[in-house]
């Protein structure tokens, strides 16, 4: 009728990480142990179609964003073959 009840987008607002978002953490976290800061979030409602991740990593130093991406998408070959789409920022740490 008009799409999802409200409880149920307040509900996916304020629980914990879905299955998802853990596995790609996970994986992210083995291919990346010198990594400051990961964020994985699940934009596509709690299904598994569309992430966004923000990672912060010592091992991007020196390398363009292109380069940063394909690593993080070379890391997560696997899991994106579920997937309809993936948001990507990296960063390097600043200190």
């Amino acid at each position: 009728m008009f799409g999802l009840p409200l409880w149920h987008c307040a509900q996916r607002m304020f629980a914990s990480q879905t299955e998802g978002e853990l596995k790609v953490t996970q994986v992210l976290k083995e291919k990346f142990p010198r990594a400051t800061a990961i964020q994985v979030t699940d934009i596509s409602g709690g299904c598994g179609a569309m992430y966004e991740i923000k990672i912060e990593s010592e091992e991007f130093k020196e390398k363009r964003t292109v380069q940063q991406h394909q690593m993080v998408n070379q890391a997560l070959k696997e899991e994106i073959k579920g997937m309809h789409g993936l948001r990507i920022f990296t960063s390097v740490p600043k200190c």
